[in-house]
């Protein structure tokens, strides 16, 4: 394929992530994001819910485009529900109707999420795996997958990656792993004596953001048109699994108070959730590189290094 790269969402925590991944292996990159820029990076800042000003940009040369932009907390869904859903979709119709008018069809990754398989369904959870989305965000990025093959059925080559949890450098707050490296970090400094947490008990399938990254390029070179691909580690871990890592990546010996807050659990948390990424793998050849152990030490460096509390 030709190797000019959109890359909506791209000053976000993935996207940067993903633009210097698609920079490593040479293409060259058209950064799409919020007011933020990406450093060294050809960047357009504006307001992706505006069909109008998307009107303004020449998207003639692009072949590719990795879809990123939108809301991806889960919890404040549950406060905002019209807004994740009007945004998620709208976003996404508004690339998909300025491309149409530019007679421009190029290859179109939409990143969905694996939160929206069905609780009940046997792990491990893979494509044919049923959905029930059980919060306002699932309920977004599905509604996100039948607008991509609506506009599949117009000519464009979409593909769809549903990724699990994932985690890694320079993700911001309101995500469980960030939200327990801070405090930890706090309590390594003597800031606070106890941790605040949610559900710890409930396990997830963590993926490094790095290997996601490489994930959304081999599909948007290799995946096939009309597809859904897991991306995922293929094992579960729990959050409480997570903070034992990372108090023992920051150095602690002596383990911190743990205090759940009641108002950090969701409405609906399942107790365990992991995927296949046999599809993605024997479509693209890709296997997770990087361990959760080197993960954790990552993020937790990063973290000993700020002061936010």
């Amino acid at each position: 394929m030709a190797t000019k790269i959109l890359v909506t969402g791209a000053n976000g925590f993935v996207g940067r992530h993903v633009v210097n991944e698609l920079k490593a292996h040479r293409y060259e990159v058209l950064a799409m994001g919020g007011n933020d820029t990406v450093s060294g990076m050809d960047t357009i800042n504006l307001d992706l819910t505006n069909p109008q000003a998307l009107a303004q940009i020449d998207f003639s040369d692009i072949s590719g485009v990795i879809h990123l932009a939108g809301l991806a907390a889960v919890g404040p869904s549950f406060v905002e529900p019209l807004r994740y859903l009007s945004v998620n979709a709208g976003i996404e119709i508004n690339i998909f109707e300025t491309l149409l008018t530019r007679n421009s069809k190029p290859r179109f990754l939409i990143v969905s999420s694996g939160s929206l398989y069905d609780p009940g369904a046997s792990l491990p959870l893979d494509e044919s795996s049923g959905v029930s989305p059980s919060s306002p965000y699932a309920v977004s990025k599905i509604t996100q997958e039948e607008l991509a093959f609506y506009y599949a059925r117009r000519g464009f080559e979409s593909i769809v990656a549903r990724p699990f949890n994932h985690i890694g450098p320079g993700q911001g707050l309101g995500f469980i792993v960030p939200d327990l490296a801070v405090q930890v970090a706090a309590y390594k400094r003597g800031e606070t004596n106890r941790i605040l947490t949610g559900n710890l008990s409930a396990k997830r399938d963590y993926t490094d953001v790095r290997d996601i990254a490489r994930a959304y390029r081999l599909l948007l070179e290799w995946g096939k048109a009309g597809e859904i691909y897991n991306v995922c580690s293929g094992t579960a871990i729990s959050g409480k699994e997570i903070l034992s890592k990372l108090v023992r990546a920051a150095g602690i010996r002596n383990f911190p108070v743990v205090t759940v807050d009641p108002s950090k659990k969701r409405p609906s948390d399942n107790p365990v959730i992991f995927g296949s990424h046999k599809k993605l793998t024997d479509a693209t050849g890709w296997r997770p590189r990087i361990s959760i152990d080197t993960t954790i030490k990552d993020v937790m460096s990063e973290h000993l290094l700020q002061k936010r509390l």
